[in-house]
Protein backbone atom coordinates (compact mmCIF):
# COMPACT_ATOMS: atom_id res chain seq x y z
CA UNK A 1 0.00 0.00 0.00
CA UNK A 2 2.57 2.61 0.96
CA UNK A 3 4.51 1.26 -2.51
CA UNK A 4 1.36 2.33 -4.53
CA UNK A 5 0.59 5.83 -2.43
CA UNK A 6 4.14 6.74 -3.61
CA UNK A 7 3.28 5.99 -7.06
CA UNK A 8 0.45 7.94 -7.25
CA UNK A 9 2.20 11.27 -5.87
CA UNK A 10 5.34 11.14 -8.43
CA UNK A 11 2.85 11.04 -10.61
CA UNK A 12 0.74 13.57 -9.59
CA UNK A 13 3.84 15.74 -9.68
CA UNK A 14 5.30 14.65 -12.53
CA UNK A 15 1.80 16.02 -14.38
CA UNK A 16 2.04 19.54 -12.65
CA UNK A 17 4.56 20.30 -15.01
CA UNK A 18 2.87 19.17 -17.94
CA UNK A 19 -0.80 20.45 -17.49
CA UNK A 20 1.34 24.00 -16.31
CA UNK A 21 3.25 23.61 -19.99
CA UNK A 22 0.01 23.36 -21.85
CA UNK A 23 -1.63 26.33 -20.09
CA UNK A 24 0.96 28.45 -21.23
CA UNK A 25 0.86 29.32 -25.42
CA UNK A 26 2.88 29.09 -27.68
CA UNK A 27 3.68 32.86 -27.93
CA UNK A 28 4.83 32.84 -24.57
CA UNK A 29 7.72 31.70 -25.20
CA UNK A 30 10.81 34.15 -25.69
CA UNK A 31 13.52 34.50 -28.92
CA UNK A 32 15.75 36.74 -29.73
CA UNK A 33 15.15 37.74 -33.87
CA UNK A 34 16.47 40.80 -36.15
CA UNK A 35 14.86 41.85 -39.31
CA UNK A 36 17.03 43.76 -41.58
CA UNK A 37 15.03 44.87 -44.68
CA UNK A 38 13.06 41.48 -45.02
CA UNK A 39 8.97 41.33 -45.94
CA UNK A 40 6.37 40.30 -43.86
CA UNK A 41 5.92 36.82 -44.92
CA UNK A 42 9.97 36.34 -45.03
CA UNK A 43 9.77 37.55 -41.38
CA UNK A 44 7.02 35.04 -40.37
CA UNK A 45 8.80 32.44 -42.38
CA UNK A 46 11.73 33.32 -39.70
CA UNK A 47 9.94 33.36 -36.45
CA UNK A 48 8.57 29.59 -38.13
CA UNK A 49 12.08 28.24 -37.81
CA UNK A 50 13.35 29.64 -35.08
CA UNK A 51 10.15 28.89 -32.66
CA UNK A 52 8.56 26.46 -34.23
CA UNK A 53 5.33 28.17 -34.89
CA UNK A 54 2.87 27.75 -38.41
CA UNK A 55 1.35 30.79 -39.25
CA UNK A 56 -1.43 30.56 -41.90
CA UNK A 57 -2.80 33.69 -44.05
CA UNK A 58 -4.38 35.16 -47.47
CA UNK A 59 -1.15 36.49 -49.05
CA UNK A 60 -3.25 39.13 -50.41
CA UNK A 61 -3.84 41.26 -47.26
CA UNK A 62 -0.17 41.47 -46.76
CA UNK A 63 1.65 44.44 -48.16
CA UNK A 64 5.66 44.06 -49.66
CA UNK A 65 6.90 46.44 -46.86
CA UNK A 66 10.56 46.17 -45.41
CA UNK A 67 11.09 45.36 -42.07
CA UNK A 68 13.89 46.88 -39.97
CA UNK A 69 13.60 45.87 -36.30
CA UNK A 70 15.80 43.89 -33.59
CA UNK A 71 14.60 41.51 -30.26
CA UNK A 72 16.06 40.18 -27.73
CA UNK A 73 14.76 37.19 -25.92
CA UNK A 74 11.25 38.94 -26.25
CA UNK A 75 7.99 36.84 -26.33
CA UNK A 76 6.63 35.88 -29.81
CA UNK A 77 3.32 37.67 -28.89
CA UNK A 78 4.88 41.01 -28.49
CA UNK A 79 6.93 40.47 -32.00
CA UNK A 80 3.76 39.43 -33.76
CA UNK A 81 2.05 42.48 -32.45
CA UNK A 82 4.35 44.96 -33.84
CA UNK A 83 5.01 43.33 -37.23
CA UNK A 84 1.24 43.32 -37.22
CA UNK A 85 0.61 46.61 -36.33
CA UNK A 86 2.30 48.29 -39.25
CA UNK A 87 -0.15 46.52 -41.89
CA UNK A 88 -3.52 46.80 -40.07
CA UNK A 89 -3.61 42.96 -39.07
CA UNK A 90 -4.23 40.84 -36.26
CA UNK A 91 -4.00 37.16 -35.38
CA UNK A 92 -5.36 34.15 -33.83
CA UNK A 93 -4.11 31.16 -32.24
CA UNK A 94 -5.88 28.11 -33.20
CA UNK A 95 -4.62 24.58 -32.56
CA UNK A 96 -1.23 25.49 -31.88
CA UNK A 97 -1.55 27.52 -35.58
CA UNK A 98 -1.25 31.20 -35.58
CA UNK A 99 -3.83 32.28 -38.27
CA UNK A 100 -3.27 35.95 -39.60
CA UNK A 101 -6.41 38.36 -40.54
CA UNK A 102 -7.13 41.39 -42.29
CA UNK A 103 -8.08 44.13 -38.95
CA UNK A 104 -12.01 45.32 -39.60
CA UNK A 105 -12.61 48.82 -40.23
CA UNK A 106 -11.71 50.62 -36.92
CA UNK A 107 -13.33 54.08 -38.77
CA UNK A 108 -16.12 55.54 -38.86
CA UNK A 109 -19.05 56.50 -41.50
CA UNK A 110 -20.21 60.07 -41.91
CA UNK A 111 -23.80 60.07 -43.45
CA UNK A 112 -25.55 63.57 -44.59
CA UNK A 113 -28.01 65.29 -46.54
CA UNK A 114 -27.01 68.86 -48.12
CA UNK A 115 -29.57 71.16 -48.85
CA UNK A 116 -30.57 74.90 -49.99
CA UNK A 117 -30.90 76.99 -46.80
CA UNK A 118 -33.46 79.35 -48.21
CA UNK A 119 -35.67 77.32 -50.21
CA UNK A 120 -34.73 73.73 -48.74
CA UNK A 121 -34.13 71.98 -52.16
CA UNK A 122 -31.55 69.05 -52.72
CA UNK A 123 -28.15 69.77 -53.62
CA UNK A 124 -26.86 66.99 -56.09
CA UNK A 125 -23.16 66.64 -57.35
CA UNK A 126 -22.41 68.96 -54.07
CA UNK A 127 -18.98 68.12 -52.81
CA UNK A 128 -18.36 66.31 -49.37
CA UNK A 129 -14.96 65.49 -48.02
CA UNK A 130 -12.79 65.38 -45.26
CA UNK A 131 -10.54 68.69 -45.79
CA UNK A 132 -7.13 67.72 -47.07
CA UNK A 133 -7.25 63.73 -47.07
CA UNK A 134 -8.48 61.55 -50.10
CA UNK A 135 -11.57 60.83 -48.21
CA UNK A 136 -14.71 62.18 -50.00
CA UNK A 137 -18.04 61.83 -52.21
CA UNK A 138 -20.38 63.49 -54.50
CA UNK A 139 -23.83 63.91 -53.17
CA UNK A 140 -26.83 61.80 -54.51
CA UNK A 141 -29.51 63.16 -56.34
CA UNK A 142 -31.64 64.14 -52.93
CA UNK A 143 -28.38 65.59 -51.72
CA UNK A 144 -27.23 62.76 -49.27
CA UNK A 145 -23.71 60.81 -49.59
CA UNK A 146 -22.09 58.89 -47.27
CA UNK A 147 -18.20 58.94 -46.49
CA UNK A 148 -16.50 55.47 -44.91
CA UNK A 149 -13.29 54.24 -43.48
CA UNK A 150 -12.66 58.02 -41.56
CA UNK A 151 -10.30 57.62 -39.46
CA UNK A 152 -9.52 58.56 -35.88
CA UNK A 153 -7.75 61.66 -36.94
CA UNK A 154 -8.17 65.48 -36.15
CA UNK A 155 -9.99 67.19 -39.33
CA UNK A 156 -12.79 69.17 -41.14
CA UNK A 157 -16.00 67.89 -42.93
CA UNK A 158 -16.23 70.53 -45.86
CA UNK A 159 -19.18 70.47 -48.03
CA UNK A 160 -18.80 72.68 -51.22
CA UNK A 161 -20.72 73.61 -54.45
CA UNK A 162 -21.02 76.50 -57.01
CA UNK A 163 -22.53 79.47 -55.29
CA UNK A 164 -22.86 78.78 -52.06
CA UNK A 165 -20.57 79.32 -49.17
CA UNK A 166 -18.58 76.08 -47.87
CA UNK A 167 -19.68 74.71 -44.85
CA UNK A 168 -16.98 73.59 -42.46
CA UNK A 169 -17.73 71.10 -39.44
CA UNK A 170 -14.65 69.97 -37.30
CA UNK A 171 -14.55 66.16 -36.95
CA UNK A 172 -14.68 64.17 -34.86
CA UNK A 173 -18.01 65.60 -34.15
CA UNK A 174 -19.38 67.15 -30.46
CA UNK A 175 -22.81 65.85 -30.99
CA UNK A 176 -23.64 62.56 -32.45
CA UNK A 177 -25.93 62.58 -35.07
CA UNK A 178 -27.35 59.46 -37.70
CA UNK A 179 -27.69 61.91 -40.57
CA UNK A 180 -25.92 65.27 -40.74
CA UNK A 181 -28.16 68.17 -41.89
CA UNK A 182 -25.93 70.90 -44.01
CA UNK A 183 -27.63 73.62 -45.08
CA UNK A 184 -25.71 76.00 -47.57
CA UNK A 185 -26.56 79.33 -47.64
CA UNK A 186 -26.21 80.98 -51.40
CA UNK A 187 -23.18 83.46 -51.83
CA UNK A 188 -22.25 86.31 -54.35
CA UNK A 189 -18.81 86.89 -54.56
CA UNK A 190 -17.42 90.49 -54.66
CA UNK A 191 -14.00 91.32 -54.83
CA UNK A 192 -12.25 94.64 -53.41
CA UNK A 193 -11.83 97.30 -56.14
CA UNK A 194 -7.80 96.75 -57.04
CA UNK A 195 -5.32 98.55 -59.38
CA UNK A 196 -4.60 96.69 -62.55
CA UNK A 197 -1.85 96.95 -65.08
CA UNK A 198 -3.11 98.88 -68.25
CA UNK A 199 -5.38 96.85 -70.95
CA UNK A 200 -2.12 96.30 -73.21
CA UNK A 201 0.27 95.09 -70.02
CA UNK A 202 -2.27 92.83 -68.84
CA UNK A 203 -1.62 89.29 -70.37
CA UNK A 204 2.26 89.88 -70.20
CA UNK A 205 1.71 90.95 -66.63
CA UNK A 206 -0.05 87.74 -66.23
CA UNK A 207 2.12 85.72 -67.87
CA UNK A 208 5.10 86.43 -65.82
CA UNK A 209 2.81 86.20 -62.55
CA UNK A 210 1.44 82.92 -63.70
CA UNK A 211 4.87 81.36 -64.01
CA UNK A 212 6.09 82.94 -60.47
CA UNK A 213 2.92 81.84 -59.09
CA UNK A 214 3.06 78.64 -60.86
CA UNK A 215 6.72 77.78 -59.23
CA UNK A 216 5.92 79.35 -55.78
CA UNK A 217 2.82 76.96 -55.09
CA UNK A 218 3.98 73.75 -56.26
CA UNK A 219 7.88 74.04 -55.80
CA UNK A 220 11.20 73.06 -57.14
CA UNK A 221 11.12 69.27 -56.13
CA UNK A 222 11.57 66.84 -58.90
CA UNK A 223 7.56 66.26 -57.73
CA UNK A 224 7.11 69.64 -59.03
CA UNK A 225 8.47 68.48 -62.25
CA UNK A 226 5.78 66.21 -62.56
CA UNK A 227 2.95 68.62 -61.40
CA UNK A 228 0.68 70.71 -62.75
CA UNK A 229 -2.53 73.09 -62.78
CA UNK A 230 -5.23 71.91 -65.07
CA UNK A 231 -6.97 75.50 -64.82
CA UNK A 232 -5.34 78.23 -64.28
CA UNK A 233 -7.39 80.55 -65.93
CA UNK A 234 -9.87 80.53 -62.37
CA UNK A 235 -6.74 82.45 -61.18
CA UNK A 236 -6.84 86.14 -60.93
CA UNK A 237 -2.88 87.60 -59.85
CA UNK A 238 -1.90 91.33 -58.45
CA UNK A 239 0.58 92.86 -57.41
CA UNK A 240 0.69 93.99 -53.95
CA UNK A 241 3.31 97.29 -54.27
CA UNK A 242 4.93 99.24 -57.32
CA UNK A 243 8.31 96.88 -56.89
CA UNK A 244 6.17 94.22 -58.47
CA UNK A 245 8.12 91.78 -56.14
CA UNK A 246 5.31 91.11 -53.99
CA UNK A 247 1.51 90.23 -55.07
CA UNK A 248 -1.15 87.70 -54.40
CA UNK A 249 -3.73 85.58 -55.95
CA UNK A 250 -6.87 84.63 -55.69
CA UNK A 251 -9.37 82.30 -57.50
CA UNK A 252 -12.90 82.14 -58.26
CA UNK A 253 -12.79 78.24 -57.94
CA UNK A 254 -11.07 75.40 -56.71
CA UNK A 255 -7.65 74.86 -58.71
CA UNK A 256 -7.41 71.37 -59.99
CA UNK A 257 -3.64 70.28 -59.63
CA UNK A 258 -2.80 66.69 -61.79
CA UNK A 259 0.57 65.34 -59.75
CA UNK A 260 1.61 62.12 -61.52
CA UNK A 261 4.93 62.14 -59.53
CA UNK A 262 3.16 60.75 -56.31
CA UNK A 263 -0.17 59.70 -58.29
CA UNK A 264 -2.66 62.30 -56.69
CA UNK A 265 -5.33 64.48 -58.55
CA UNK A 266 -5.97 67.36 -56.04
CA UNK A 267 -9.18 69.86 -55.59
CA UNK A 268 -7.60 72.81 -54.04
CA UNK A 269 -9.99 75.49 -52.39
CA UNK A 270 -7.52 78.27 -51.92
CA UNK A 271 -8.67 81.16 -49.29
CA UNK A 272 -5.44 82.82 -49.26
CA UNK A 273 -2.06 83.08 -50.81
CA UNK A 274 0.12 86.28 -50.75
CA UNK A 275 4.11 86.01 -51.45
CA UNK A 276 5.72 89.41 -49.75
CA UNK A 277 9.49 89.91 -48.72
CA UNK A 278 10.59 86.39 -49.95
CA UNK A 279 7.64 84.78 -47.66
CA UNK A 280 4.87 82.57 -49.13
CA UNK A 281 1.87 82.58 -46.82
CA UNK A 282 -0.97 80.16 -48.06
CA UNK A 283 -4.59 78.62 -46.85
CA UNK A 284 -7.14 76.32 -48.18
CA UNK A 285 -8.31 72.98 -48.34
CA UNK A 286 -7.91 70.27 -50.39
CA UNK A 287 -9.10 67.07 -51.57
CA UNK A 288 -7.21 64.56 -53.04
CA UNK A 289 -7.77 61.63 -55.47
CA UNK A 290 -5.89 58.65 -56.31
CA UNK A 291 -4.84 58.84 -59.70
CA UNK A 292 -5.35 55.20 -61.64
CA UNK A 293 -2.27 53.42 -62.14
CA UNK A 294 -1.32 51.80 -65.34
CA UNK A 295 0.78 48.96 -63.95
CA UNK A 296 2.48 47.92 -60.99
CA UNK A 297 5.55 49.58 -61.59
CA UNK A 298 4.01 52.59 -61.71
CA UNK A 299 1.97 51.90 -58.44
CA UNK A 300 5.37 50.86 -56.79
CA UNK A 301 6.70 54.01 -58.00
CA UNK A 302 4.41 56.49 -56.75
CA UNK A 303 4.33 54.32 -53.20
CA UNK A 304 8.13 55.46 -53.05
CA UNK A 305 7.54 58.78 -54.19
CA UNK A 306 4.95 59.49 -51.84
CA UNK A 307 7.47 57.56 -48.92
CA UNK A 308 10.29 59.94 -49.75
CA UNK A 309 7.81 62.94 -49.76
CA UNK A 310 6.65 62.03 -46.36
CA UNK A 311 10.00 61.52 -44.88
CA UNK A 312 11.59 64.72 -43.10
CA UNK A 313 8.02 66.33 -44.37
CA UNK A 314 6.50 69.18 -41.86
CA UNK A 315 3.80 65.98 -40.91
CA UNK A 316 6.54 63.74 -40.04
CA UNK A 317 7.69 65.96 -37.90
CA UNK A 318 4.95 66.72 -36.35
CA UNK A 319 3.47 63.23 -36.03
CA UNK A 320 6.93 62.60 -34.37
CA UNK A 321 6.77 65.67 -31.70
CA UNK A 322 3.50 64.10 -31.11
CA UNK A 323 4.26 60.37 -30.77
CA UNK A 324 7.42 61.67 -28.87
CA UNK A 325 9.17 60.04 -31.73
CA UNK A 326 11.53 63.19 -33.12
CA UNK A 327 15.52 61.59 -32.01
CA UNK A 328 14.15 57.77 -33.13
CA UNK A 329 12.69 59.26 -36.31
CA UNK A 330 15.74 60.86 -37.63
CA UNK A 331 14.96 65.07 -36.44
CA UNK A 332 17.72 67.19 -34.56
CA UNK A 333 16.30 70.30 -32.93
CA UNK A 334 18.50 73.40 -32.32
CA UNK A 335 17.57 76.74 -31.22
CA UNK A 336 18.03 80.14 -33.06
CA UNK A 337 19.45 82.88 -31.80
CA UNK A 338 19.57 86.45 -34.01
CA UNK A 339 22.91 88.50 -34.19
CA UNK A 340 21.90 92.14 -34.60
CA UNK A 341 25.54 93.32 -34.99
CA UNK A 342 25.90 90.94 -38.13
CA UNK A 343 22.07 90.40 -38.93
CA UNK A 344 22.10 87.18 -38.98
CA UNK A 345 20.06 83.93 -37.30
CA UNK A 346 22.81 81.56 -35.69
CA UNK A 347 22.77 78.41 -33.67
CA UNK A 348 24.97 77.17 -31.12
CA UNK A 349 27.09 74.09 -30.92
CA UNK A 350 25.36 72.41 -28.17
CA UNK A 351 21.92 72.42 -28.53
CA UNK A 352 19.75 72.37 -25.75
CA UNK A 353 17.95 69.26 -24.47
CA UNK A 354 13.94 69.42 -25.75
CA UNK A 355 12.06 70.28 -22.85
CA UNK A 356 14.13 73.83 -22.68
CA UNK A 357 12.87 74.42 -26.51
CA UNK A 358 9.15 73.42 -26.33
CA UNK A 359 6.17 71.57 -24.61
CA UNK A 360 3.78 70.02 -25.44
CA UNK A 361 0.49 69.38 -23.84
CA UNK A 362 -2.91 67.38 -24.19
CA UNK A 363 -6.16 69.97 -24.79
CA UNK A 364 -9.72 69.82 -23.67
CA UNK A 365 -10.39 68.45 -27.52
CA UNK A 366 -9.91 65.10 -28.87
CA UNK A 367 -6.87 64.73 -30.64
CA UNK A 368 -5.70 68.05 -30.66
CA UNK A 369 -2.23 69.43 -28.49
CA UNK A 370 -1.07 72.85 -27.12
CA UNK A 371 2.70 73.71 -28.28
CA UNK A 372 3.93 76.37 -26.23
CA UNK A 373 7.50 77.33 -27.40
CA UNK A 374 10.17 79.05 -25.81
CA UNK A 375 12.79 79.53 -29.13
CA UNK A 376 12.10 79.38 -32.74
CA UNK A 377 14.01 76.31 -33.98
CA UNK A 378 15.90 74.56 -36.48
CA UNK A 379 15.08 71.27 -37.70
CA UNK A 380 17.56 68.77 -39.18
CA UNK A 381 16.50 65.37 -40.44
CA UNK A 382 18.96 62.82 -40.75
CA UNK A 383 17.72 60.35 -42.99
CA UNK A 384 17.65 61.79 -46.29
CA UNK A 385 19.54 64.10 -47.71
CA UNK A 386 18.74 67.43 -49.57
CA UNK A 387 18.37 67.43 -53.34
CA UNK A 388 21.61 68.67 -55.66
CA UNK A 389 20.12 71.68 -57.20
CA UNK A 390 18.96 73.13 -53.51
CA UNK A 391 22.16 72.79 -52.37
CA UNK A 392 23.19 74.41 -55.94
CA UNK A 393 20.26 77.46 -55.20
CA UNK A 394 20.52 78.20 -51.71
CA UNK A 395 23.79 76.57 -49.75
CA UNK A 396 26.02 76.95 -52.14
CA UNK A 397 27.65 78.97 -55.18
CA UNK A 398 29.21 76.88 -58.36
CA UNK A 399 32.30 77.64 -59.48
CA UNK A 400 32.21 75.34 -63.38
CA UNK A 401 31.51 72.02 -61.91
CA UNK A 402 32.98 72.05 -58.30
CA UNK A 403 30.56 73.16 -55.35
CA UNK A 404 31.32 74.74 -52.68
CA UNK A 405 29.85 76.36 -49.58
CA UNK A 406 28.84 80.58 -49.79
CA UNK A 407 30.74 80.62 -46.41
CA UNK A 408 34.39 78.72 -46.29
CA UNK A 409 33.90 79.31 -42.10
CA UNK A 410 32.73 76.01 -40.44
CA UNK A 411 28.85 76.82 -41.10
CA UNK A 412 26.28 76.05 -43.58
CA UNK A 413 23.46 78.21 -44.40
CA UNK A 414 19.85 78.79 -45.31
CA UNK A 415 18.09 82.06 -46.70
CA UNK A 416 15.53 83.12 -44.50
CA UNK A 417 13.87 85.71 -47.08
CA UNK A 418 14.14 89.38 -47.15
CA UNK A 419 18.15 89.03 -47.03
CA UNK A 420 17.93 87.20 -43.65
CA UNK A 421 20.75 84.20 -43.25
CA UNK A 422 20.57 81.55 -40.80
CA UNK A 423 24.36 80.46 -40.07
CA UNK A 424 24.57 76.49 -38.24
CA UNK A 425 28.12 75.77 -36.79
CA UNK A 426 30.20 72.59 -37.64
CA UNK A 427 33.17 72.52 -35.00
CA UNK A 428 36.24 71.12 -36.46
CA UNK A 429 34.91 70.02 -39.76
CA UNK A 430 36.01 71.24 -43.09
CA UNK A 431 32.44 72.41 -44.05
CA UNK A 432 33.09 70.90 -48.37
CA UNK A 433 32.35 67.64 -46.43
CA UNK A 434 29.60 68.26 -44.19
CA UNK A 435 26.67 65.60 -45.47
CA UNK A 436 23.64 68.34 -46.42
CA UNK A 437 21.12 66.66 -44.21
CA UNK A 438 17.79 68.05 -44.71
CA UNK A 439 17.64 71.00 -42.52
CA UNK A 440 14.45 73.50 -41.96
CA UNK A 441 13.53 76.68 -40.05
CA UNK A 442 10.56 77.42 -38.20
CA UNK A 443 9.59 80.85 -36.93
CA UNK A 444 7.00 80.97 -34.42
CA UNK A 445 4.54 84.23 -34.90
CA UNK A 446 3.00 83.25 -31.83
CA UNK A 447 4.35 81.48 -28.65
CA UNK A 448 1.31 79.18 -28.47
CA UNK A 449 -0.07 76.95 -30.94
CA UNK A 450 -2.15 74.08 -31.62
CA UNK A 451 -1.29 70.96 -32.86
CA UNK A 452 -4.52 68.41 -34.31
CA UNK A 453 -3.45 64.57 -35.18
CA UNK A 454 -1.43 63.47 -37.26
CA UNK A 455 0.07 66.25 -37.80
CA UNK A 456 -0.75 69.82 -38.89
CA UNK A 457 -0.76 73.35 -37.31
CA UNK A 458 -4.26 74.82 -36.72
CA UNK A 459 -3.27 77.87 -37.98
CA UNK A 460 -0.81 77.35 -40.48
CA UNK A 461 -0.36 81.24 -40.78
CA UNK A 462 0.74 81.31 -37.29
CA UNK A 463 4.59 80.10 -38.48
CA UNK A 464 7.12 80.59 -41.26
CA UNK A 465 9.24 78.48 -42.77
CA UNK A 466 12.29 78.55 -44.14
CA UNK A 467 15.01 76.24 -45.83
CA UNK A 468 13.99 72.71 -47.20
CA UNK A 469 10.48 72.70 -45.96
CA UNK A 470 9.83 75.47 -48.37
CA UNK A 471 11.50 73.52 -51.88
CA UNK A 472 8.76 71.02 -52.17
CA UNK A 473 5.93 73.51 -52.21
CA UNK A 474 2.26 71.87 -52.85
CA UNK A 475 3.85 69.22 -54.97
CA UNK A 476 5.09 67.31 -51.96
CA UNK A 477 2.07 67.96 -50.07
CA UNK A 478 0.12 64.19 -48.83
CA UNK A 479 -3.21 63.37 -47.54
CA UNK A 480 -2.91 63.63 -43.66
CA UNK A 481 -4.81 60.18 -43.69
CA UNK A 482 -1.46 58.90 -45.35
CA UNK A 483 0.06 56.39 -43.64
CA UNK A 484 3.52 55.99 -44.53
CA UNK A 485 5.14 52.26 -45.15
CA UNK A 486 7.29 50.90 -42.38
Amino acid sequence: MPRKLAVCILLFWSLIPLAHSQEESILDQKISIRFRGVSLPTALKMLNRDAGVNFTYNSNIIQRTELFSSYFKVPLRDILNDLLELENLYYKEVNSNIVILKRPPTEVSIIGRVTDAQEGFALQYANAFMGNTSLGVPTDANGYFRIDNVPNIRSELVVSFVGYRPSRISFPFEDEQDTLDIRLIPQVTVLDPIDVPAPKLAKRFRKRLLKRFTTDFLGRSENAKNARILNPYVLDLYFLDDSTSNYRAVADDALVIENKATGYRVSYRMEEFKFENGLVTKKGQARFTELEPKSRRQSRKWDSARSKAYKGSEMHFLRSLLDDQLFEEGFRLNILRYDSTNFEYSSPLNPPDISEIFTVTPTDNIFQYRLDINFDFEVTYQNEFEDVDYVKQFRTQSKGKKIRYIDRKSRTSISLGNKRILTSHVSGIDPTSVPLFQKSVIAFKKRSLVISYPGYFNDPNGVDYFGWWTWGGFSDVLPINYRPPR
